[in-house]
């Protein structure tokens, strides 16, 4: 029971402290934090962690340079050309956001008759090895995984040289759309918050860790 109440509490601190440092200005986050977890490092490396995650950390993997990002974020043309395609057993149905990444989409399982997220990996991008590689890798690192926060990956699948990672679709709210909504009440929070460090604390249990 005590180990609960400490886990709650420690819990508690590091929501209200990420909390805190998500309505500040980037570049004052480092100094806020230098105060607000002084002395306790392992306390500022879960708030990071979770900043890290919500600054858009890719599937558990580094954040992708900006210049790279740019291209994907331009969804008013490009984002629709893959709807109603079909890749594999998978037919597109709608998309649904971009990444530095890729840009994923909600799709149709014809086979298991399910909803699943596809993400798609640009041509531009499926040209260069390096983003290639560490596609492919992404992969592996979430098949390697297992645990309910974070989602399932079903496979790989390459067709008329679009290359897609097939994932669990999670329905719900963005987390950033739910942030630009306006603050987060503590008791709204704290879920959502210990939701993320479990998932980030599977990963690092399992050697992956996100670099900032």
């Amino acid at each position: 029971m005590k180990k609960d109440t400490a886990t709650a509490d420690r819990w508690q601190q590091v929501a209200q402290i990420y909390l805190a440092a998500v309505e500040r200005d980037p570049v004052d986050r480092e100094a806020f934090l230098r105060e607000a977890c002084v002395g306790d490092e392992g306390l500022r490396r879960e708030v990071e962690s979770l900043l890290c995650y919500e600054d858009g950390a890719d599937a558990l993997l580094e954040r992708p340079a900006v210049a790279l990002a740019a291209p994907m974020l331009d969804n008013s043309a490009s984002s629709s050309l893959l709807v109603g395609r079909q890749i594999g057993p998978y037919t597109i149905v709608s998309w649904l956001g971009a990444g530095g990444m890729g840009e994923v989409y909600r799709a149709r399982d014809t086979s298991l008759k399910r909803d699943v997220a596809l993400k798609t990996l640009p041509q531009s991008l499926a040209m260069d090895p390096e983003r290639l590689a560490r596609f492919r890798r992404e992969a592996e690192i979430l098949a390697s995984l297992n645990h309910p926060n974070i989602a399932a990956i079903y496979g790989l699948q390459d067709a008329d040289a679009i290359k897609a990672l097939v994932m669990e679709l999670v329905e719900g709210e963005d987390l950033a759309a739910r942030i630009a909504r306006g603050p987060i009440p503590l008791e709204e929070a704290l879920p959502i918050a210990k939701q993320i460090g479990e998932a980030l604390d599977a990963a690092h249990q399992s050697g992956i860790i996100i670099a900032t």
